[in-house]
């Protein structure tokens, strides 16, 4: 049998993961050919077709090349937690975590958490991903993050989970002048009879959605937003109103404007940040490291984020 390599794995791991040979070939930065035969090498040597070629439209898996992702991907896997673990065996410990956070709490603490880490094991190398929450949980399921920061909503079961923080309850979100601001709180009710800026990111959206819905209001979206500074720039503009669980450091927007951060008096479902991995994977040594740091750090004031 003609010997196979763990560099034709990866290869044929990233053609099942994007479906075709000229994304895989754009991803890895590997002219398609060279993609081509080391797949075709594979088939040679496990006598098997894994792939039904459609012109101009791509690849798909046959039954056989199916189960033999699945082994593929699992050998791709302990073959990188068996490196890193060999380099973290080493006096310097060393290795690179992939880090995958929800988008909109990235900003507010993940530069200090890479800062503090880095300066403590500087052979570390931490590459950073944010995105929506489904985007991170495709991730880990599919191994691209060893560890995702997202927050406990919509999970499935299929992870481990540990908070980072207390969770927190939504606050309302007015521009300086608006008749409500000069309060100390609102109400869910007060609230809904005012357009809406709604931050659209999976699960915020739906969660924000259904907090008023669960009590029994309909507010109406005037606009909507996957970035959040794009929501307070448009409430302090005098746009409408916004619900959010983040908090950044400062009242005033990118345009210079200023918000006002207001208590809602309504009880509903808090939000709370958590590190997550998959179950049946075992953190590697870099992983576990860079983990400690994040439940010894000071995250409390900075995490009152969604």
């Amino acid at each position: 049998m003609t010997r196979f390599t763990l560099k034709q794995l990866k290869y044929f791991v990233t053609v099942v993961e994007t479906e075709s040979i000229a994304e895989a070939s754009r991803q890895l930065h590997i002219a398609q050919p060279s993609i081509s035969i080391a797949i075709k090498n594979l088939e040679d040597t496990f006598d098997q077709q894994l792939f039904i070629r459609h012109h101009a439209q791509g690849v798909s898996l046959t039954s056989g090349g199916r189960r033999f992702y699945e082994k593929a991907r699992e050998l791709l896997r302990l073959s990188y937690e068996f490196e890193q673990n060999s380099r973290a065996d080493k006096d310097m410990v060393s290795g690179t975590i992939s880090v995958g956070c929800f988008e909109s709490a990235a900003p507010l603490y993940m530069p200090k958490l890479v800062a503090g880490f880095t300066k403590i094991y500087p052979e570390i190398t931490i590459q950073l991903y944010d995105g929506e929450q489904h985007e991170l949980m495709h991730g880990l399921h599919r191994g691209r993050f060893d560890l995702a920061f997202l927050y406990d909503l919509e999970l499935g079961n299929t992870i481990h989970k540990e908070a980072l923080n207390a969770p927190h309850k939504p606050y309302a979100l007015l521009p300086e002048r608006h008749r409500l601001a000069n309060r100390k709180s609102v109400t869910l009710q007060e609230l809904s009879r005012e357009p809406m800026i709604l931050l659209d990111a999976v699960p915020s959206k739906n969660y924000f959605i259904n907090i008023f819905k669960e009590k029994g209001f309909n507010p109406e979206v005037a606009y909507s937003s996957p970035s959040i500074e794009m929501v307070r720039c448009m409430v302090a503009q005098g746009l409408g109103f916004s619900v959010l669980v983040t908090r950044p450091c400062s009242d005033i927007t990118y345009d210079g404007e200023r918000l006002v951060q207001m208590d809602i008096d309504d009880e509903m479902p808090a939000s709370t940040l958590i590190m997550a991995w998959l179950q049946n994977n075992e953190p590697t040594r870099p992983a576990q490291l860079f983990m400690d740091y994040c439940r010894n750090a000071e995250l409390q004031p900075a995490l009152t984020s969604h």
